[in-house]
């Protein structure tokens, strides 16, 4: 009989329209029997967001090794080219000393022509001079 009184009691507490602490207490029941779920989706967000993060990792790493990569390869380039810069730089001195010396020996050959040139002018004048001078004096010796 005291059970009967005591689902009595029960069903009459499940019958009355329930008041707000009742209720909250009921929620509660009902988030206990439910959080398992919730612990499970956490669960599985997490392991969703582990795996996005070990993913971005690995891309991350592969971006790494690539920029790794295109820096050796730049980096040979740069030598490279810093060889080619100065074997070019070479070539350009020797070219303009080459010049240099051509010009040189343009002028040091001018100033010969030139020399031979006023030489053969020279003879000529002299040699006028000379005829002119000697002509002078055989016309005072014949008088």
């Amino acid at each position: 009989m005291v059970k009967g009184i005591g689902l009595l009691v029960i069903l009459i507490g499940f019958m009355y329209p329930v008041s707000a602490a009742q209720a909250s207490w009921l929620d509660r029941i009902k988030d206990i029997y439910e959080l398992p779920e919730n612990v499970q989706q956490i669960q599985k967000d997490y392991e969703a967001t582990k795996q996005q993060l070990e993913d971005q990792k690995d891309k991350l790493s592969e971006t790494i090794q690539r920029s790794k990569d295109t820096e050796e390869k730049l980096l040979g380039q740069n030598d490279a080219l810093k060889k080619e810069n100065e074997q070019l730089q070479e070539r350009l001195k020797a070219m303009e000393q080459v010049a240099l010396d051509k010009d040189k020996r343009n002028k040091k050959i001018l100033y010969m022509a030139v020399t031979a040139v006023l030489l053969v002018v020279l003879y000529f004048v002299l040699g006028r001079v000379f005829r002119f001078i000697v002509w002078r004096r055989q016309k005072r010796h014949m008088r």
